[in-house]
């Protein structure tokens, strides 16, 4: 239902998140359905950015992927309280206790088995026919009906007959009962003066929605979603334990005067939402997704774009059912809706209905650099425009892409987190987009960095006729480079204005500069970083964007002559950029290119040949390889009482349970994983698996950085 765009139902995966709203138990639900991935990781990390709480789907057979623990983490960034689902139940070689077991040992987890998954011959396999409600003790089964919908039906555990489900029921009740006793002192009280006694399953409810708003403990449960088997206990789960937006705290703001963070403070008659997803509609025009924290947006009211400053009517409202919508008066407090009619906004913006009092913005949605890149060509001079146009509405829908210009060919370069991202992005440009275009050869999207540690420092006297009028200013900047997290963090500290750019940093310091009395600081500040950013696109040696230099900017002169505010305004930004540009070329440029970490699943007795690969062949450092046993049930699992039930592999046995896996964890240039994935399949037998994410840029040398050079310039 989600998956609606041809690429998506063509390739079988979802590529863009997708918007519903329903009612479930007398309660509104909204539903954002993400990708799983990674190249799509920026759809994850939108999404993850407006949502109160998460349902991580997992695979019965695969158990936790590599993905799934990078989604995770994505998810504690936001504090998100989260469910687990093992889907495929009815699949073969499906294990709920090993899946349960791999949340503690691999997303570090807490969980809390909240059903048992039951067959035809209850513990022993068979079909997958249902679950057992631990907290109600009742047997919850699913058929098939003629209309192709499912039937749910429920028994009491007691009158079940399969004594050895009510045996394992009675051990993880008393597992669950045990682990709210310790972790919740009210539940504890309560649990040694009433036991089993009136009114328990409601306190056991109680202290479980407690604790997972908390994030002390995940509750998982079990199902076949295919077959409907599951699914309304999960969306009761929803109900039940996941936080309203009122069990959250409210949302980070930065208050632009004082570049600090704050929480968003209520203001009476104040509208605040985040827009955090566009899509380009030919019919409607753009849809503006977002999600409201504060009031209500009503249809037609006037909306502020606090980037902007742009003010916009709201000229419809629509509740979104994936590709489907219905247009509502309201969308209110807590809720996410689409708004028609704001033809400035791009995600991450912050929609107010008035300027608010102290002023703010909310946090942006974070963006990765691409780290591949390839050639956009339109089919001709007349088309160029078109394509022009059609990439612009992409990169509206899709932030994570970005569109430069290669000086020497005046070629359009695509730039995007992955192969299959650039590739779906080339089917969308073509279909959805009517562009007629062709895309080139993929290939790695290098930096260029400072060539030496040395630092460069240019005092620049700015004297020029600015729109007819004269114009004097006066700076310094200085450029150094930036070879580390910890060294950006110290070059930070006690700096005034700091502006971190695509893995570069600005620091404009205006103590004791002399500036014409009625220039706003802000207006200087934002000229300054326009005329550095606009160096920072494109080398001097490669014409790449430059990356891990620190930029800083003092000792600001501005002279009274016949001028005007905004020729200041504007030989700011142009003696910053040629200020900039002269310490940059004084110091010379070097490649740099982008390393991943990728994490490798094979089978044990693979690990030899994976490992060589990696580091033989592809240059790769080996971080860290756990080679245990994922579905066994290790001492750290019993130290901590973590339970999980018996496994039951339906129709069978299953040789892949038994199978020792390996996880690799390694740290490769982007270059050398092109194309690994058929490599991956020929030395595992086509078993193995990888994902991968950037983790930074670094400096080439030696002979890798030699081969770059003369395959960026084609010299041989």
């Amino acid at each position: 239902m989600t998956d609606y765009l041809p690429e998506e139902r063509a390739r079988g995966i979802t590529i863009q998140s997708a918007a519903i709203t329903f009612p479930w138990a007398k309660h509104s639900i909204n539903l954002i359905d993400t990708p799983g991935h990674a190249d799509f990781t920026f759809e994850v990390a939108r999404s993850l950015r407006v949502l109160d709480g998460a349902v991580a789907i997992l695979d019965g057979v695969a158990g936790v992927e590599a993905q799934t623990e990078k989604v995770w983490r994505q998810a504690d960034e936001w504090a998100l309280s989260r469910v687990a689902y093992v889907n495929k139940m009815d699949r073969t070689g499906a294990g709920f206790g090993r899946t349960v077991r791999e949340i503690y040992s691999r997303l570090g987890a807490r969980p809390i088995v909240m059903q048992l998954p039951v067959f035809e011959g209850g513990l022993e396999g068979g079909t997958f026919k249902g679950v057992v409600d631990i907290i109600e003790q009742v047997v919850l089964t699913w058929s098939a009906e003629e209309d192709g919908k499912s039937k749910i039906s429920a028994i009491s555990l007691a009158k079940c007959g399969m004594e050895d489900v009510v045996k394992e029921t009675g051990i993880a009740r008393t597992a669950m009962m045990e682990a709210l006793a310790e972790l919740d002192d009210q539940f504890l009280e309560y649990y040694l003066e009433q036991q089993e006694g009136k009114g328990i399953s409601g306190q056991i409810r109680k202290a479980i929605r407690s604790l997972t708003i908390k994030g002390t403990i995940v509750p998982v449960f079990c199902g076949a979603s295919l077959r409907d088997v599951g699914v309304e206990p999960l969306l009761d789960a929803i109900v039940h334990y996941l936080p309203s937006p009122k069990d959250r705290p409210p949302p980070l703001v930065r208050l632009d005067h004082k570049n600090q963070l704050a929480a968003l403070h209520s203001e009476k008659g104040l509208v605040c939402a985040l827009a955090f997803k566009v899509i380009e509609d030919a019919l409607k025009g753009p849809l503006v997704f977002v999600r409201v924290y504060q009031g209500s947006i009503t249809k037609s009211s006037i909306l502020l774009n606090i980037r902007t400053g742009d003010k916009e009517r709201a000229n419809r409202l629509l509740r979104m059912y994936a590709d489907d919508s219905v247009e509502i008066n309201a969308i209110t407090d807590g809720n996410i809706g689409v708004v028609l009619g704001l033809k400035n906004t791009i995600t991450g913006d912050t929609i107010v209905n008035k300027p608010p009092s102290t002023p703010f913005h909310l946090l942006p949605i974070p963006t990765s650099p691409p780290v591949f890149i390839a050639s956009i060509e339109p089919h001709s001079l007349g088309e160029a425009q078109s394509v022009s146009n059609a990439i612009q509405r992409l990169l509206r829908e899709d932030p994570s892409l970005t569109v430069t210009t290669d000086e020497d060919t005046g070629q359009l370069l695509l730039g995007g987190m992955g192969e299959l991202h650039l590739q779906i992005a080339r089917d969308r440009l073509i279909n959805e987009f009517d562009a007629k275009c062709e895309m080139g050869k993929v290939r790695v999207s290098y930096r260029e960095t400072l060539s030496n540690n040395s630092i460069a420092v240019v005092e620049r006297l700015y004297e020029k006729d600015v729109n007819g009028k004269p114009t004097k200013v006066g700076m310094t900047v200085e450029v150094s480079n930036l070879s580390s997290v910890e060294q950006q963090s110290q070059a930070l500290h006690h700096r005034r204005q700091q502006v971190e750019e695509f893995g570069n940093i600005i620091d404009v310091n205006l103590a004791g500069s002399h500036t014409i009395p009625g220039i706003e600081e802000a207006q200087v500040v934002e000229a300054i970083c326009a005329g550095v950013r606009a160096v920072l696109q494109s080398g001097p040696t490669f014409q790449l964007p430059l990356h891990s230099v620190l930029i800083s900017v003092r000792d600001l002169q501005t002279f009274e002559t016949l001028t005007t505010y905004q020729s200041i305004v504007t030989g700011v930004r142009l003696a910053s950029q040629d200020a900039l540009k002269e310490a940059i070329s004084s110091r010379g440029t070097t490649l740099m290119e982008p390393f991943m970490k990728v994490v490798v699943t094979v089978n044990g007795h693979d690990v030899g040949r994976v490992v060589s690969d990696l580091t033989a062949a592809r240059g790769g450092m080996i971080l860290s390889m756990d080679s245990g046993t994922p579905d066994a049930q290790g001492d750290s699992t019993e130290r901590v009482q973590i339970y999980a039930p018996p496994d039951v592999t339906y129709e069978g046995d299953s040789t892949e349970t038994d199978i020792t896996l390996a996880t690799i964890i390694a740290r490769v240039p982007l270059k050398e994983m092109v194309g690994y994935s058929t490599t991956l399949r020929s030395l595992t037998q086509g078993r193995g698996t990888f994902v991968m994410s950037f983790q930074g840029f670094e400096r080439m040398t030696g002979e890798r950085a030699s081969a770059v050079q003369k395959e960026l310039t084609g010299l041989e």
